[in-house]
């Protein structure tokens, strides 16, 4: 039987480029993307949310807020929050007159400084007064003057509550603080020893608690303005000691007031 050669057809080279109805679907889609966004463009924008959210961020950027939130703030469009930023004439005057007769500003920053280091002159004077200069130091930054206050004084152990003796210091020291116009950060502080009790499952919460109460007897029986103070709790994470021994924890168990100048 004879065998018959069969030769392999030629198959058809493919084209180059990609095929031409691509051309026409990019051509619809480009239209199609330009088209939905000249409906956005278009599209009309809730000037009471904009003048809302205007007005939150010119708080945070500008530190008025004290802590509201912006659903509760009356709004400000952007035109009127960049001519509020605009010197009038009123307030030309007035820099003439303060480059003539001095700076208030300046005279203002003086005051502070003054009534700050008669802050630390009475501080001092109290903690010599109640014997109690091993729990309680004044430490002087460049920024802010700390009252460290050792936790034996104010607290039990394990416990948030302020004691009848920390009472008595806390009452005395927010008296003066009264007296001061400006910004308090009380911050809590604890060893590194763990804590797991069903009120403060760990430091943190024990540590902000404190925090919390102090700042609450400042405000409830002191008078201090509660916009000016914070509570921040830090647990065993800021030590100024290492916790190797009893002292050195008992060092680190302590609240820090921090006062700016």
């Amino acid at each position: 039987m004879s065998k018959t050669n069969r030769k392999s057809l030629p198959e058809d080279e493919p084209q180059e480029g990609a095929p031409e109805w691509m051309t026409t679907y990019s051509d619809l889609v480009t239209l199609l993307l330009t088209f939905f966004i000249l409906l956005f463009s278009m599209a009309s924008v809730d000037s009471k949310k904009f003048e809302e959210v205007a007005k939150s961020l010119r708080s945070a950027f500008m530190d008025t807020s004290n802590g509201e939130m912006y659903d509760y703030n009356n709004g400000k469009d952007v035109v009127s929050l960049l001519e509020d930023n605009m010197p009038t004439d009123t307030e030309d005057e007035e820099v003439n007159n303060n480059d003539k007769e001095g700076n208030p500003s300046d005279s203002e920053a003086q005051k502070k400084e003054e009534a700050i280091a008669e802050f630390k002159e009475k501080v001092e004077q109290l903690i010599l007064g109640l014997d109690i200069n091993e729990y309680v130091h004044v430490i002087d930054t460049k920024t802010s003057v700390i009252l460290r206050i050792d936790s034996v004084i104010l607290f039990d152990i394990g416990k948030a509550d302020i004691k009848g003796s920390g009472k008595e210091t806390i009452q005395k020291i927010g008296e003066l603080m009264n007296k001061l116009d400006t910004k308090v950060a009380v911050q809590g502080h604890t060893d590194n020893i763990p804590i797991n009790t069903r009120l403060f499952p760990t430091n943190w919460e024990l540590s902000t608690k404190r925090a919390t109460n102090v700042v609450l007897y400042l405000v409830n029986e002191c008078g201090l303005e509660p916009t000016e103070l914070t509570a921040t709790g830090n647990g065993e994470f800021r030590p100024i000691a290492p916790n190797d021994t009893e002292e050195n924890r008992q060092k680190n168990r302590r609240i820090d007031i921090v006062i700016d100048k």
